[in-house]
């Protein structure tokens, strides 16, 4: 499992740190980041290797954490919750865009 989360590991908390981890994060092409259940996605103003079969296979059935952030990781995580696959019984979803 990867280490925590980068934001868990900034010393100061802020929302000049916060911004500053998203635009180093940003500069690596790494254009989604969790942040709890939030996903935060900033647009790369290019197109990236994101959305094929492939990408979209690996997270269908993922543990959260072992893969990088992806909406695709959002949407399975619905998919199966609202079907009742992780754990108790089925439950109505909502995602904000």
């Amino acid at each position: 499992r990867p280490s925590m989360a980068w934001w868990a590991r900034l010393a100061e908390l802020d929302e000049a740190a916060l911004l500053g981890g998203l635009r180093e994060r940003f500069l690596r092409q790494q254009v989604y980041t969790d942040v709890g259940d939030i996903l935060i996605a900033m647009n790369p103003f290019q197109p990236l290797p994101l959305y094929g079969r492939e990408v979209s296979e690996r997270y269908q059935h993922h543990e959260t954490g072992m893969l990088p952030p992806h909406i695709f990781a959002v949407a399975s995580r619905a998919y199966h919750a609202m079907l009742g696959r992780r754990g108790g019984g089925p439950r109505s979803q909502c995602i904000v865009i």
